[in-house]
């Protein structure tokens, strides 16, 4: 027969850890068990260790937190400032989109993001080109004076666009405008345009140059001191030669003396010719001649 121990019949101090099945449950509900403060891990904490643990945590709201110390436990949320642009969903924080037509902004898992086509014009500070809408055509764009084209208002692109030459003058191609190859005659060239910088050593021969040598007779009356010559002088060719019986006679510029001096008066003859004026009027019998050079088509 199994021989029962009561805890009267145990004596203090009888029982030790070893004693005692630590992997058993035992119900201390009706009772109390006593422990020392904690100093390890692994003690069991005592009511009062637990009761100053907690009263040493305090919690202190920093920007955008609420604290409501009035729930049991006190309850810590999200402190949103109205018209914020936030808001919750199924208790969650989302950033608040107003959906509306001609500039909605959209989301997804990458972020916040405008979608292709969100923006109208009405949403655009500026929404005209040259007052008109944007997407609407412009006002056409036509050619004027010397220039070609389609004409454009920004509904397709247009590439025809061309400077129109009248006469052949210019040329142009790819590289651009130019003068063309002799393409520059006296019809270009104003009076007076080439200067003597711009003509070339030996560029021009005699054929080019409009001038005569002039043997000019002259038939004395025994009365006459003016005589006409056969051309009109230029300025450049004001100086003459005037022969007597062979023998050369004085150019003065005025008040000419005698028979062996004479002046020169570029176009006071008939018609606007040269002419050659004596102090007195040369014998009739006198052989007169006068070298000149003129202007050939004079």
């Amino acid at each position: 027969m199994a021989i029962q121990i009561r805890g009267d019949q145990i004596q203090n101090n009888t029982v030790g850890p070893t004693q005692i099945d630590e992997t058993a449950t035992y119900d201390f509900s009706s009772g109390v068990v006593s422990v020392a403060t904690p100093s390890a891990n692994a003690h069991a904490a005592t009511k009062l260790y637990v009761d100053n643990a907690v009263s040493e945590l305090t919690y202190t709201a920093g920007d955008g937190i609420d604290i409501n110390t009035a729930t049991s436990p006190d309850t810590i949320s999200v402190d949103i400032k109205a018209d914020s642009g936030l808001a919750f969903d199924t208790g969650e924080l989302k950033v608040a989109l107003k959906a509306e037509s001609g500039g909605s902004i959209s989301v997804d898992a990458n972020g916040l993001y405008i979608a292709d086509a969100a923006i109208a014009n009405g949403k655009l500070a500026n929404s005209t080109i040259s007052g008109v809408a944007l997407g609407s055509n412009l006002n056409s764009l036509s050619a004027g004076q010397g220039i070609s084209m389609t004409s454009f208002n920004g509904s397709a692109a247009v590439s025809d666009l061309t400077v129109n030459l009248d006469g052949g003058t210019l040329s142009k191609s790819a590289s651009g405008l130019k003068i063309a190859d002799s393409g520059v005659d006296t019809t270009q060239l104003a009076d007076g345009a080439v200067e003597t910088a711009k003509v070339g050593a030996n560029a021009i021969t005699s054929a080019k140059v409009s001038l005569t040598t002039e043997w000019h007779t002259m038939s004395p009356n025994g009365v006459l001191t003016s005589f006409d010559l056969g051309h009109t002088l230029e300025g450049a060719w004001a100086y003459i030669m005037v022969f007597r019986n062979g023998l050369a006679v004085e150019q003065v510029a005025s008040s000419p003396s005698g028979q062996d001096q004479f002046t020169v008066s570029l176009n006071g003859g008939t018609g606007g010719v040269g002419q050659i004026t004596f102090g007195s009027a040369p014998n009739s019998s006198d052989n007169l001649r006068a070298f000149y050079i003129a202007d050939s088509a004079s």
